[in-house]
C-alpha cells in the first residue's frame, strides 16, 4: 500500500506539465508578470472607468501592414477600425502608408468585417495570451509576453523555432490609451 501511494503522489505530481503550472508566472522584458500585469489592469481599468482605446499592428518584411484600433466605453466595444496599407518611398525618400483598404464599424456591425484584429475587450486579451499563446510547447517555440511602462499587457505570442519570415502568431499592443 505504502508504494501505491508513493507512486500516485509521483504520478500526480509530475502529470503537471510545467506549461500548465508556471504560464501564468511568466515576466518579459518589463519585469513584470503576467500575474501581475493582470492585477494591474484590474486595477486601471476600474480607476479609468473602463474606457479604452488600443491599437493592434502587424507589418510584414514585405511592407505590407495593417493596423486594428479597438475603442471600449464602460466595458463596451464602441467602435473598431481598419486599416490595410503598403509601406512604399514617397518621391522625396520618405516611407509612407498607401492605404489599400479601410473601415470603421461601430454599434452593431462591429465584428461584420472579415479583415483585422477580432474585436476584443483587454480582458479578453489576457485570458487569450494564456490560453492560446503562452500554453505553447516552449520546446518548440520561443514565446513572448510584455507588458508596457504602466504593467499593462503589451504582446503575447510565440515565434515557432527555425522560422523566419512573418513568424511570429499572437498579438502587439503599439499604442494604448484610456478615454
Amino acid at each position: 500500500m505504502k508504494i501505491s501511494n508513493f507512486f500516485l503522489f509521483f504520478l500526480v505530481l509530475f502529470s503537471c506539465s510545467e506549461n500548465e503550472n508556471n504560464n501564468s508566472a511568466i515576466t518579459g522584458e518589463s519585469g513584470v508578470s503576467y500575474n501581475e500585469s493582470k492585477k494591474v489592469w484590474s486595477e486601471l481599468k476600474n480607476i479609468n472607468g473602463n474606457s479604452y482605446s488600443y491599437t493592434i499592428s502587424f507589418i510584414s518584411w514585405s511592407g505590407f501592414g495593417n493596423r486594428t484600433i479597438i475603442s471600449v466605453k464602460d466595458g463596451i466595444i464602441s467602435k473598431r477600425e481598419y486599416l490595410y496599407y503598403e509601406q512604399t518611398y514617397s518621391d522625396e525618400g520618405e516611407m509612407v502608408e498607401v492605404e489599400i483598404k479601410s473601415y470603421t464599424e461601430t454599434g452593431e456591425e462591429i465584428g461584420s468585417n472579415s479583415e483585422g484584429f477580432d474585436p476584443l475587450l483587454i480582458d479578453e486579451l489576457y485570458q487569450t495570451c494564456l490560453s492560446d499563446y503562452l500554453n505553447i510547447n516552449k520546446a518548440d517555440n520561443e514565446i513572448y509576453f510584455n507588458t508596457d511602462e504602466a504593467g499593462i499587457i503589451s504582446n503575447c505570442g510565440f515565434v515557432e523555432t527555425g522560422c523566419v519570415d512573418d513568424c511570429f502568431r499572437g498579438f502587439r499592443i503599439s499604442e494604448f490609451n484610456w478615454l
